[in-house]
């Protein structure tokens, strides 16, 4: 009973946040805050269209994923990006009359209930209702994510899957069951089709909770469930990729073309235009490629320059490595112009939102950062005892942000902000062993850490976990 009603006061407060934010300061146009960036607009200066809604619009219009690639001089049928989301925006597009009002207070609904599966996550990887609570709290006011909410990308949807990998994973692996186990599945995959990224901590995910069937009671059905729904979720999209281009492509076939932007000599670790990508090329190289219809075949031709540019100036390989982990944790934006948001004023000539939260919310973003780092690395470390438990949560720390480290991060952001609740997971167990009644069974470990196991191995009672 007390784990429900908490679990809906942290329902409520992130619903009621992310309600207000969209309800007070949004219309039909631009976020008036952006802490990612939102499809529609490159800037609003020029109010050019991205690449992104050009791949909404086709898929809107003509039920095609298609359009102008990088290194392509005319639309073709791409697979550069992960489709999740702009199936997903397109089909709001098509069929209702406010898509981008629907996707927002959609964006709600997902940001509430990723609070709730951060606080169930928590929950059930520490033992400890309080530590759940405060994750869930703190997930449900994380500024990133209020503001995050009323733009028009990935990012929402993204942190979602993620939280709900974890809890479904996390209870799965300790009590099986079979539509655990499917869902689960399901959301690995959802994952990586929101973000090609992110495909490699899915897997890794997946094989974990394979692994952990062999100690559950009827493991085998928990893990074909788990391995049907992962295999399922993508295998339609990668049958169409590979009827494309000839290719196995799982998700996306740009995976070379970011580690060129992020290891070439002109690079810097963060992301590049399209002007800066061709100028990075010799001029013979780049009529090559563009002569290439075959897009996979294209960007795994510009894969064989990679090895040798990072041989011939291995340290400015590391000083770009450097450079893509500074900017995924804090976005290129803070080193370049100091800042970890983007007005709306500074994009369109849409009416520019209040002095006082402009004044504030630089003040809440860099604040949160800086309580959210130290208390997490903490956290990581007073929490080995219940590592197993919370293992999920050690693979998404290391496997999320490597793809971004080998290649390059953003403007923003965006690439960070799905960790930033396993972050936050780590700060609540870091706040809860700071009260004196709770740090016994949580710095040394309690029912379901790796210090009982070891009892229970010592007395001959069956261990909990792997």
């Amino acid at each position: 009973m007390g784990d429900a009603l908490l679990m809906l006061m942290v329902l409520a407060v992130a619903g009621g946040a992310r309600g207000w934010y969209v309800h007070s300061f949004t219309d039909d146009g631009p976020a008036p805050l952006e802490v990612q960036g939102s499809y529609p607009y490159v800037d609003g200066q020029s109010g050019k269209k991205s690449e992104v809604a050009a791949l909404v619009e086709s898929l809107t219009d003509k039920q095609s994923f298609a359009g102008r690639a990088p290194l392509a001089d005319q639309e073709e049928t791409t697979a550069h990006r992960a489709p999740g989301y702009c199936w997903i925006a397109a089909q709001a597009a098509r069929w209702l009359d406010q898509p981008q009002m629907v996707m927002r207070w959609l964006h709600v609904v997902l940001g509430s209930l990723t609070a709730a599966c951060y606080f169930l996550f928590a929950r059930r990887a520490f033992q400890s209702l309080a530590v759940g609570f405060l994750a869930g709290l703190l997930v449900a006011l994380h500024p990133f994510y209020i503001l995050n909410t009323a733009e028009l990308n990935d990012g929402v949807l993204a942190t979602f899957l993620l939280a709900a990998t974890l809890a479904l994973g996390t209870r799965g692996g300790q009590e099986g069951g079979p539509v655990t186990s499917l869902l689960f599945g399901l959301s690995a995959a959802g994952l990586a089709m929101v973000r090609a990224a992110l495909l490699p901590f899915a897997t890794l995910a997946v094989l974990w909770y394979l692994l952990r069937c062999r100690k559950i009671k009827k493991g085998w059905f928990a893990a074909l469930l788990a391995f049907l729904g992962f295999a399922n979720g993508l295998a339609p999209w990668a049958v169409r990729n590979f009827r494309t281009f000839g290719h196995p492509v799982p998700v996306a076939d740009s995976a070379l073309l970011h580690l060129w932007i992020g290891n070439c000599r002109t690079g810097s670790g963060g992301p590049m235009s399209e002007a800066g990508l061709r100028k990075s090329l010799p001029e013979k190289r780049l009529q090559e490629l563009l002569a290439e219809s075959n897009q996979a075949r294209r960007y795994t031709l510009l894969g064989r320059d990679l090895l040798p540019e990072i041989v011939d100036n291995p340290g400015g390989t590391l000083q770009r490595r450097l450079w893509a982990g500074l900017y995924f944790v804090f976005g290129q934006d803070w080193f370049t112009r100091n800042t970890f948001v983007e007005p709306a004023a500074a994009r369109a000539t849409e009416t520019p939102p209040p002095d006082w939260l402009l004044e504030l919310v630089p003040a809440l973003l860099a604040g949160a950062v800086l309580a959210m780092l130290p208390l997490a690395l903490i956290g990581w470390r007073w929490s080995y005892l219940w590592r197993r438990s919370a293992r999920l949560a050690a693979i998404a720390v290391i496997w999320l942000p490597l793809p971004y480290l080998l290649s390059h991060a953003d403007l923003l952001s965006g690439p960070r902000l799905p960790l930033d609740g396993v972050l936050l997971c780590y700060g609540a167990f870091t706040l809860a062993c700071l009260v004196p009644g709770l740090r016994h069974d949580l710095a040394r470990g309690g029912p379901g850490s790796a210090a009982k196991e070891k009892k229970d191995k010592t007395s001959g009672r069956p261990d909990a976990l792997p």
